[in-house]
């Protein structure tokens, strides 16, 4: 079971309505029309509509996090700094300072790293118990049986400006000519807001991905540092490359390490769900749900 750390999110939440409204509740969230929506209706509305799978989850989360801590695995304060700074971001957990309380938000983390470092815990030990191992052989069979997944076709690191009309893509396309950077515009004018917030970057993509066709045409004509023209599908982009990937076959010597770690890896996952499905069967019930809101339908 691997805890994304988005999904712990809800553990923010649940936290947050055992505080004192003053602590969190009426932090201003977003605003509109002379209105201030906050955390507290944030709250509501993600936990009403979260119900009783969403509590699950946070139990679910729990019970790893309490035999983590079982099992000493509670993260000293370098790794909840390195955290921070490496997976999280600084400007990340500020922002959620700025709502909840430091407190509360180094639990989250606190809750994320036990149990993200449980997996590995587990996993050790059922590679042990189970005496787990992977020979070269083995890793070389696999290797010949599925060549074709080694393949890498040629790729680019892309990012796109969309709009939804002709008008704004040839405005864009002008400012583009005319010398402004297109994460600049991009951050400006994307139709997606989380496209905005990325300035548009949309990430690394090899041929047959999927990216959409007439984009990986467009994409794949591009040198490193070219944006295309206008491109016309529901709505009207245009792509501009960061970077070209070459084509990529690699021999069985270049990947065996890697190879044998994740064909290592498979064997012990289903021991691993196993071990969990039992954990959670034994810890689940000793919750007692009190809010009627969560409590499992009859």
């Amino acid at each position: 079971m691997r805890i994304a750390f988005s999904a712990l999110v809800l553990c923010l939440l649940a936290l947050c309505m055992a505080m004192p409204a003053s602590a969190a509740g009426n932090s201003p969230v977003a605003s509109k029309d002379g209105v201030t929506f906050t955390l507290d209706d944030l709250n509501i509305y993600w936990l009403r509509n979260l119900g009783k799978d969403g509590l699950l989850d946070f139990f679910q989360t729990m019970v790893v996090y309490q035999e983590g801590l079982k099992q000493g695995l509670r993260p000293t304060q370098q790794e909840m700094t390195d955290f921070v700074d490496n997976t999280m971001g600084r400007d990340v957990y500020n922002q959620f300072k700025l709502l909840y309380s430091e407190k509360t938000v180094n639990q989250l983390l606190e809750y994320t790293i036990v149990t993200s470092k449980y997996e590995v815990w587990l996993r050790d030990k059922i590679s042990r118990e189970k005496n787990i191992k992977v020979t070269e052989a083995e890793a070389n069979k696999f290797f010949l049986e599925n060549i074709e997944q080694f393949h890498l076709p040629e790729g680019a690191h892309l990012s796109i400006i969309s709009v939804d009309n002709e008008s704004a893509a040839n405005t864009v396309l002008g400012r583009l000519q005319g010398g402004e950077d297109f994460g600049d515009v991009a951050a400006e004018v994307n139709m997606d807001p989380q496209m905005r917030a990325v300035r548009g970057e949309l990430g690394s993509y090899r041929k047959g991905e999927g990216l959409p066709k007439p984009l990986e045409d467009a994409a794949f004509s591009l040198r490193e540092g070219q944006y295309s023209g206008i491109i016309k599908g529901s709505n009207y982009h245009i792509v501009y490359c960061h970077r070209r990937y070459p084509e990529v076959s690699p021999t069985f010597d270049q990947i065996k390490e890697q190879l044998m770690v994740d064909l290592r890896e498979a064997k012990i996952d289903p021991y691993y769900i196993d071990a969990l499905n039992e954990l959670m069967a034994g810890q689940l019930p000793r919750f007692n749900i009190d809010a009627e809101l969560f409590r499992p339908e009859e």
